[in-house]
């Protein structure tokens, strides 16, 4: 099956078990829609502000069907180099213990530097579609296959991003006989250069080798605070537009694997946006 390419995406409209991606190219990222069911006499779906764990949980899920060795990925402490969106519902309401869904739609997007994750599970999902987040179900309606960003390599671009995560960083301290962990905030003097310590961390993890050149903030702005409960455990992390500058792969790894820290429980997945 040929899929037709849309806006720089490759669209999958009909639910088979089939993802084919001609001409080379490389997926690193994709967008499922799904629609909420809704069960006669209960009402509107609410779900939990602490979905974000179970996200995760059914990305490794769904990863771990379609290759047991991925559960060495699970199991892992190292960098997980795959992170993924808050889940986007157009309509919605607050109120007591979560987000009421309104539309009949939401939007969830994943990426990864290792483009047989993205594929494997956006597989999986075309397969199976049903999807359990956190007691609400869903149905996979459309998945769309993108590819990574390409710069060109002879240039010190500078690359606008927005964020579709919280960017989180943090640093430990030592308090006598105690660690503490503190978050780091964008107002911290220091924040810019532990967000490049950590994304050049996590090239040198994954090629086994450091990166030939580096990349500085140019400027961070419309930051948002937010409070994120993962596992009963809460973060604070930040929604922002940033501006990096630099070289080419490490801002190409950036957008697959996401900035600042937890990427795979869903913080720092970015976007590319055009200049400001």
């Amino acid at each position: 099956m040929k899929l037709p390419v849309l806006k720089g995406s490759i669209f999958i409209s009909n639910l088979r078990n089939v993802i084919t991606v001609n001409g080379g190219v490389v997926i690193t990222r994709f967008r499922v829609m799904l629609a909420p069911y809704r069960s006669h006499g209960y009402g509107l779906p609410v779900l939990p502000f602490g979905y974000r764990h179970a996200v995760a949980s059914m990305f490794y899920h769904r990863l771990i069907n379609a290759e047991p060795r991925y559960k060495n990925l699970h199991d892992s402490n190292d960098f997980k180099f795959f992170t993924f969106s808050r889940l986007e519902v157009p309509r919605r309401k607050v109120v007591r213990g979560g987000l009421k869904i309104l539309s009949n739609d939401a939007y969830l997007w994943f990426s990864s530097v290792n483009d047989g994750l993205a594929k494997l599970i956006a597989k999986n999902l075309i397969k199976e579609p049903l999807v359990d987040i956190a007691g609400v179900n869903f149905r996979v309606v459309e998945i769309r296959l993108f590819p990574g960003i390409r710069i060109n390599p002879d240039s010190n671009s500078i690359c606008h991003f927005t964020t579709l995560s919280p960017i989180l960083l943090r640093t430990i301290t030592d308090d006598g006989d105690r660690r503490r962990t503190w978050n780091v905030t964008p107002d911290d003097p220091d924040f810019a250069e532990r967000l490049v310590k950590n994304l050049e961390r996590k090239y040198t993890d994954y090629y086994g080798t450091q990166p030939q050149g580096s990349v500085r903030v140019v400027d961070i702005s419309r930051t948002k605070r937010k409070r994120i409960e993962i596992d009963k455990i809460y973060h604070i992390a930040y929604l922002m537009d940033v501006s990096l500058e630099g070289h080419p792969e490490l801002l190409e790894f950036a957008y697959d694997c996401g900035l600042g820290e937890k990427n795979s429980m869903g913080f720092g997945m970015i976007r590319q946006v055009s200049s400001r």
